[in-house]
């Protein structure tokens, strides 16, 4: 009698998900009941599939991630934590599109998530149907009646707030809305748009500069239309900063280290941009059309314009500028040995906490030395010549070369204090 009992039961979910499918999904909004989600293929789980209805009576996070979003595998630790704490009355349930393999594999190899019990739903079809999102995390919390209490990202997972969640209280928090048109995200058309598409090929030199623009993306690109022969510049809700390197390094793909990037002269009262906080008064949109077959060039025109538009004036200069060195110490190759050995490309700590490990794993030095320097005030150099591969686990104190050099030196590499000629940006009154 069990058995058949659980074979009508596995029939009821198949249809159910089914019928799910074969219907039009509309996307839920706060205010909205939940249905009774089936995910087949769970991780970390009592049993191999899962719905929601298995956590009936506590208040859910629904966790919309890919292992390849840096936020969203860095707030995995936090999210353990809170599931830890509130595990009567709360689920912190993670989904992902993304194959069970694969997932299988990250969860055990990757340092940030190796040994965390979350249990998770992968290869999704519904939750991104019915919560679209184009920026992630992106989290969908659920009050204990089934209800959707808030759509937000990841930045509101608070103790306060899950408190409230599980209280039934009102949580207060804005509702994360990304713009799904990707043509408008994007900004695959000008930003200033009259009949573009049937005079286009009219378009002799067009240029557009705004503030923020909230439907926007922050992004740089070039585009260059051979058949038209025209090219596109997009710089679309970036600080002065960025902007001001973008048109000078001509996108040459070399490393960025935005605060001995740029020297400040002026008056302008528009600050550079280089806090990490948020912060929509410092962004801009710039939007470049001009005849031609190449991106060569361009720098000429963006900087004119920024120039006008900031009233100032700009010039490039080579200086000898401090900064940090890691390069191989003697002929020792140890630092092209995995740390670990079937894990992928990855960093621990990549935002250089002071006094906490850094672990490369399987990096590209050019890689790393582009994402080290979002982060640190001082700028990082590798200077591994031809080496394709670096490994090696640090505490990272700038304060202590000493000790650094000496858990370095295990992976036979050195870190110096010394000045390179870098070019930067001098910005004067006009």
């Amino acid at each position: 009698m069990r058995k058949i009992f659980r074979t009508a039961l596995f029939i009821v979910l198949v249809f159910s998900c089914a019928l799910l499918r074969a219907q039009t999904i509309k996307p839920l909004k706060i205010g909205d009941k939940v249905p009774d989600v089936y995910f087949a293929k769970m991780l970390n789980y009592s049993k191999p599939d899962g719905q929601l209805s298995d956590f009936k009576g506590k208040a859910i996070i629904i966790d919309l991630w890919f292992k390849e979003c840096v936020p969203c595998v860095s707030s995995m630790k936090h999210l353990d934590s809170l599931q830890n704490e509130f595990a009567n009355d709360l689920q912190v349930l993670p989904v992902t599109w993304q194959p069970k393999t694969d997932i299988e594999k990250f969860w055990k190899t990757n340092f940030d998530v190796s040994g965390l019990q979350l249990s998770l739903a992968v290869e999704d079809t519904i939750v991104r149907k019915l919560f679209p999102a184009s920026s992630f995390p992106h989290q969908i919390w659920i009050d204990r009646s089934g209800t959707v209490a808030a759509i937000t990202d990841g930045k509101n997972a608070s103790r306060e707030n899950i408190k409230k969640l599980i209280g039934g209280k009102a949580i207060g928090l804005v509702e994360k809305k990304d713009e799904m048109d990707a043509s408008v995200r994007y900004a695959l058309n000008p930003d200033i748009t009259i009949r573009y598409e049937q005079n286009k090929n009219k378009v002799l030199f067009y240029s557009y500069f705004s503030t923020f623009r909230d439907e926007l993306t922050g992004m740089s690109s070039s585009q260059v239309d051979t058949i038209n022969k025209k090219v596109r510049i997009i710089a679309n809700n970036l600080t002065l900063v960025n902007l001001y390197d973008f048109a000078y390094t001509n996108n040459s793909g070399e490393t960025h280290h935005y605060p001995t990037r740029i020297i400040r002269r002026d008056h302008n009262p528009v600050e550079s941009g280089l806090g990490v906080k948020f912060d929509s008064t410092r962004l801009f949109c710039y939007d470049l059309i001009y005849k031609g077959t190449s991106t060569r060039g361009f720098c000429k025109y963006m900087i004119a314009d920024l120039d006008r538009s900031f009233k100032v004036k700009s010039h490039e200069e080579l200086r000898n500028i401090p900064c940090y060195v890691i390069s191989a110490n003697g002929k020792g190759v140890t630092f092209r040995k995995p740390i670990v050995e079937d894990g992928s490309k990855q960093v621990k700590n990549v935002s250089m906490k002071k006094d906490v490990v850094l672990i490369a794993n399987k990096q590209w030095p050019w890689w790393l030395e582009r994402n080290l320097n979002q982060y640190e005030k001082e700028l990082i150099l590798f200077e591994m010549g031809k080496e394709k591969q670096i490994n090696f686990e640090v505490k990272w104190n700038l304060d202590n070369l000493k000790q650094m050099n000496k858990e370095l030196g295990k992976y036979d590499l050195k870190i110096q204090k010394t000045k390179r000629k870098r070019k930067v940006i001098i910005l004067e009154d006009a």
